[in-house]
Order: C-alpha cells, then structure tokens, then sequence
C-alpha cells in the first residue's frame, strides 16, 4: 500500500511541478491542458516570469511539499515504512527547485533579490501555518531516529536549492551532485 502511496504521491507532485512550471500555480483552476500546449504554455512562461513569479513558485513549491510531508508521516509510521517515499518526495521538490533555481540564476542581483524576498516572506507567514505545526512536531517525534530525522528536518530548508550560491555553500556535495558549479 505504502508503494501506491508513493506512485499517488509522485505523480501529484510530478503534476504540480508541471502545472509550477506553466504558470498553473498562480490561481485555483484544476483545467489540464494538453501536453503539446502546455510546452508552448511553459516556453512563453520562462520568457515572461517575473522574479516575484519566480519568488512565488519557489514558495508554492516549499508549501506544497511541506504538506505532502505531514500527510504522509501524520501517523508517525515508523521510519522504515515511510522512508523511500519521503526521500521521493524530497528528491521531486529538490528537482523542481533546481529548475527554478536556473531561472533564479538568470536575473540580475535585483531580480534574485525579489525572488529572495518574496521565499522569505511567505517562510515567514507559513511559520504560523497549521501544517508547518504539524511539521515541528513530526519533527520532534522522529528525533530519536538521528538519520530519518535529518532527512526530515531537510525538508525545512529545502528552499536552498533555488538558491544556488546558498546550496554551494552549505551543501557542496549536493550542489556537485545536481551539476551546479
């Protein structure tokens, strides 16, 4: 059951990735659109997106994963049940913030400034959020486990993919890994 959760939980987070990157993560439309409009969707996006856009993807991104994580350890599963769908679910944010953190990249210091200040915004109001509650305690009961609960804890700060310079700095390895120089 645990395997169809994680297939379930991929292609959700596949498809919200894909409607972040097209532009569907701005409202509340459920609309699909076909794949080959959706490639033009995503082309004429890149030209276009602003970076408080950008700012906001990243941010969407963050919330989104960060409640797929508490749906999934809600129950506080022991770890080894849960643990390659968490590190699925990382891995799939970890993608989609690299691929805004390209965009990110290609502004100038301003630009990457907004973008900074709009992530830091909603990491600021999302800290009062019932989900990022549940989070902090999830956290906690998992502390025992030192491994489990660092893979948990990195989902906190998993915005520092986005940001290349900050994931160089404090993840050098993980920066080497996802080829970003």
């Amino acid at each position: 059951m645990k395997s169809q959760t994680l297939k379930i939980l991929s292609l959700c987070l596949a498809a919200a990735l894909t409607g972040f990157a097209c532009g569907g993560g701005e409202g509340n439309s459920t609309e699909t659109q076909p794949a080959s409009q959706a490639v033009e969707t995503k082309a004429e996006r890149k030209a276009e997106m602003s970076p408080a856009e950008i700012g906001q993807q990243i941010s969407a991104l963050y919330v989104k994963t960060m409640g797929d994580l508490v749906e999934l350890l809600e129950d506080k599963p022991e770890p080894s049940a849960v643990q390659p769908d968490v590190e699925a679910l990382k891995e799939a944010c970890v993608n989609g913030m690299v691929e805004l953190g390209r965009k990110r990249e290609a502004l100038d210091q301003a630009g990457r400034a907004t973008v900074d200040s709009q992530i830091s915004s909603k990491m600021y109001s999302f800290s009062k959020d019932p989900v990022f509650t549940s989070f902090n305690d999830i956290q906690q009961h998992y502390f025992q486990n030192q491994d489990f609960h660092k893979i948990v804890m990195s989902f906190n700060i998993i915005t520092q993919y986005a940001n290349f310079d900050l994931l160089k700095k404090q993840e050098p390895e993980e920066a080497q890994r996802l080829g970003i120089q």
